[in-house]
């Protein structure tokens, strides 16, 4: 009776759903699954769900490791759709990345997350900064039709090492390239794509609209923190009218939000909308 009680408790939490597809960004490095998803979980763009795995438990039909990953699918899409980046030592993501169409893995039902435009008034500005597999809640926002309607600019910014690392490039500059003369519509927002590598430099190519000046190997922060990152988007950080989102590496959220302090960026309070919101995700 004990052992019911318990499983009945257990799957009150939490759901199996199936594996619908796998797309390898890097090979043994970077992936994004689809899974299954219940009718009855719901989320907005930028929340996180928490998946689970059976890792050597006794029962495999019980998950026992869980980690945290955001949504890239929209909150619409029949499917969830989640991008992760294999940690060689680690318990969880090698099994992940194992996983193949058919296999099980089970979600939490509960959601959780701010990072959330929620957190905004509606400005002319809309940064999205993220590091690896940060860029994940971003993807969700920008299939949001919303997103669009809020803001007259909205400027991405995906920092990698290597560049095999830029993940949904193509999504990205789809976007651009939809949404690239800002003026032309008066109901959607412009886009600016701005890919960033650290470790070597980037090829005309990767993004049409960096010049060839704009190409060397950087990291975000630097960017910043030289006046760069206005200087290859074409675009001003000015708190009256920006907000900004960072998410990913904690030292980069780190560092970047105490350059953005000093330039009157700050995360809202109780009864206060900020123009900046953070989370870490690594």
């Amino acid at each position: 009776m004990a052992n019911q009680t318990n499983c009945s408790i257990l799957s009150a939490k939490y759901t199996p759903q199936t594996v619908l597809s796998k797309t390898v960004w890097l090979s043994d490095k970077l992936f994004s699954l689809k899974v299954s998803r219940d009718p009855a979980f719901h989320f907005a763009p930028g929340q996180f769900a928490r998946l689970g795995l059976s890792i050597s438990a006794a029962d495999i039909l019980t998950p026992n490791e869980w980690r945290a990953y955001s949504m890239v699918s929209h909150p619409s899409e029949d499917a969830l759709e989640f991008f992760s980046v294999v940690v060689p030592d680690g318990k969880f993501s090698p099994t992940l990345a194992a996983l193949a169409p058919g296999d099980t893995l089970w979600i939490n039902k509960t959601v959780f997350g701010f990072l959330t435009l929620d957190q905004f008034a509606d400005g002319d500005d809309l940064w999205l900064v993220s590091t690896g597999t940060g860029l994940s809640a971003y993807i969700s926002m920008l299939r949001e039709a919303s997103t669009w309607q809020r803001f007259k600019r909205i400027v991405v910014l995906h920092g990698v090492r290597h560049a095999g690392e830029l993940a949904y490039r193509d999504e990205l500059l789809h976007l651009q390239n939809q949404h690239s003369t800002l003026g032309e519509r008066t109901d959607k927002a412009a886009l600016v794509y701005l890919p960033v590598t650290s470790q070597e430099p980037l090829k005309p190519e990767l993004s049409p609209a960096i010049t060839p000046q704009h190409l060397s190997a950087n990291r975000l922060t630097t960017l910043l923190a030289r006046g760069e990152l206005e200087e290859r988007t074409g675009v001003t950080l000015d708190p009256e009218r920006s907000r900004i989102m960072l998410c990913g590496n904690p030292a980069m959220v780190t560092d970047m939000r105490a350059l953005l302090a000093e330039r009157g960026f700050a995360a809202g309070r109780r009864g206060v909308a900020g123009n900046l919101a953070v989370e870490n995700y690594w």
